[in-house]
């Protein structure tokens, strides 16, 4: 039962900093949204590493160093996939990416009940309908392969990243989680000096850009303890629920109505979990 309870809170993490993540994006930039998210996140996580005083495992360094450059890529063709396709269809398609630890689990010789293998089955379908935004598909914007192409890759590489966090949490969670942010915030630097874009900060918007850091790094860590509790195979699905609370928040702080998938995906991937942890 504590990795449910861990595995929910990492997406209920993830889905308040994705909320929070697209409005401030709208209000600042992307690039001020990775800026603060990623320094933050290290930060904070530097911090936890320093207060625990244990010495760095060397065995952590390879899945967490690889865990951190996946992660480079997850955003940005993620985000480049968003900016040429269609929402309503890019974001079911990255949903798909919770298929990959699943897998890796299944073959690694877990052995769910099966209950939980049809609560996985009937959240996965709940994931990805309530992953579908309504408002995106009304701008009737052309669809291209290079779009699909890129959510393919952004999803399949965010698969692995749950993978490499699980192993990473075999050694030490904490360590991982902190060396993936090191690694992806070296990148996300490098970039920043090549390109240096413009940096859109209000002193307004300060909590909100700090908080989208600690909710990230809150919710890859709570996934990778719950990883050392259960079945991959399990918490990756419980850890993917992210557009569920993601789109509950912004019916809540936006205003904005949930088409009818999205509440039948919600409805279905609430009762897979029930499944799940009846298992």
């Amino acid at each position: 039962m504590l990795a449910v309870v861990l595995a929910l809170a990492a997406s209920l993490s993830y889905g308040a900093g994705d909320f929070l993540g697209g409005s401030q994006t709208r209000r600042t930039s992307l690039w001020t949204v990775i800026v603060f998210s990623q320094l933050t996140g290290l930060a904070l996580m530097a911090l936890i590493v320093l207060v625990r005083g244990r010495g760095l495992p060397t065995d952590v360094l390879l899945p967490a160093c690889a865990a951190g450059a996946l992660m480079v890529i997850t955003l940005a063709a993620y985000y480049k996939a968003l900016a040429i396709g269609v929402m309503s269809i890019i974001g079911p398609i990255f949903s798909l990416s919770v298929a990959v630890p699943v897998v890796v689990g299944l073959a690694r010789g877990e052995r769910p009940s099966a209950v939980q293998l049809a609560g996985i089955a009937i959240a996965l379908g709940g994931i990805v309908l309530a992953s579908r935004e309504k408002s995106a598909g009304e701008h009737h914007q052309a669809t291209s392969k290079a779009s699909i192409g890129l959510a393919l890759l952004s999803g399949a590489a965010y698969g692995i990243v749950m993978v490499l966090y699980a192993q990473g949490a075999e050694v030490d969670p904490y360590w991982s989680i902190t060396l993936s942010r090191l690694t992806s915030t070296v990148v996300f630097s490098l970039a920043f000096v090549i390109t240096r874009p413009t940096l859109n900060y209000t002193r307004g918007a300060a909590l909100p850009l700090l908080s989208i850091g600690v909710f990230e790094v809150g919710a890859f860590t709570l996934f990778s303890v719950a990883s050392t509790f259960a079945y991959l195979s399990i918490v990756s699905v419980l850890g993917s629920v992210y557009p569920i609370f993601l789109a509950l928040l912004a019916y809540a702080f936006l205003h904005e109505r949930l088409a009818r998938a999205q509440l039948v995906g919600v409805a279905a991937a609430l009762a897979g979990v029930a499944l799940i942890a009846a298992g």
